[in-house]
């Protein structure tokens, strides 16, 4: 055990998470630590990077992008960096969205393999880009900066269904990370947090959900640009609507992270290079879960998040 301020560090003991650790062939090759608070787990690398992560300056024009993985990031980075700029539409389509809205803390989740040695140290790029800065995080609310809860910058959080999440994940950590092990295997290893629902009611925090994307986008839209303080007409709403839409966000390689994928191993999958975004579909998860399963992932939600007026009620 050790200490990082005021986080107790443990090697993980489970046999789950073990077996987990196993089949993932590239990720966490050195295995896995245990972060208390929030208690959640992490691979060993990252404890070498907990006080860089929280001795980050913030500003207070940043606007934090933050979720679990998997629940519709890319599309609200996208969405948020145009709002930002100005809809710089040609920008966005000749400079790579992980140089636009810097993943804070991707450097340091990934082996130090001959690779992906190319990957940038990206707290030093989040650190040196220009403001208003538009930074991407999936760590829980108790990992990240110190002075996002101080400065108070704007912060959006999205949410989707947990058993989309965990399907999406799972076909992730398979493209990723080289993930060998069985569906259910993944399931039991799968948690989430709901931190950042407590706060939803600051004004500094608007939370929107990817579902809520795929309903209404153009209204998920007007949401974000009035929390940004930015206005659009229908012309540059409907301009925006289109190269949000899913085939123009699939086919496009500044947000696709084509170079990125191409990196990894892929030879579990038949040697294919798989997209990074997948089908982006609301309720694909039913034809992946059994009913058990299924099952168990909502009895996670209920036992956590009773009482939370938590919107999915799937």
């Amino acid at each position: 055990m050790s200490k990082k301020d005021e986080f107790r560090i443990e090697e993980v003991q489970s046999r789950e998470i073990e077996e987990f650790v196993k089949s993932s062939r590239r990720l966490y090759t050195n295995g896995m630590v245990k972060i208390w608070p929030p208690g959640c787990t992490l691979f060993t690398e990252y404890k070498n990077h907990v006080e860089r992560v929280r001795q980050l300056e913030v500003r207070p024009d940043d606007v934090w992008i933050i979720t679990y993985p998997k629940c519709g990031t890319t599309w609200t980075q996208e969405m948020t960096w145009l709002l930002l700029n100005n809809l710089d539409f040609n920008t966005a389509k000749n400079i790579r969205l992980i140089e636009r809205s810097p993943f804070m803390e991707f450097a340091c989740f990934v082996s130090r393999d001959e690779k992906v040695t190319s990957i940038d140290d990206t707290l030093t790029q989040t650190q040196n880009l220009e403001s208003p800065r538009c930074i991407k995080s999936h760590l829980p609310k108790q990992l990240l900066p110190k002075q996002l809860w101080t400065v108070k910058p704007k912060i959006i959080y999205v949410t989707r269904e947990p058993k989309d999440v965990a399907a999406s994940y799972y076909h992730h950590h398979r493209l990723l990370y080289g993930y060998t092990g069985s569906w259910e295997q993944f399931v039991n290893a799968f948690t989430g947090s709901y931190e950042f629902w407590k706060i939803r009611n600051e004004e500094n925090v608007l939370i929107t959900s990817f579902e809520e994307m795929k309903k209404n986008l153009p209204a998920v839209i007007k949401s974000v640009a009035k929390f940004l303080d930015r206005t659009l007409s229908p012309e540059q709403l409907e301009q925006l609507c289109d190269h949000l839409s899913f085939d123009s966000m699939k086919n496009n390689p500044a947000v696709t992270m084509e170079s990125e994928m191409a990196l990894f191993d892929n030879s579990h999958l038949g040697g294919k290079v798989q997209p990074f975004i997948r089908k982006g579909q609301v309720g694909g998860w039913k034809s992946e879960f059994t009913p058990e399963l299924a099952q168990k992932i909502d009895k996670w939600t209920a036992d956590n998040l009773k009482g939370k007026d938590y919107l999915h009620q799937h």
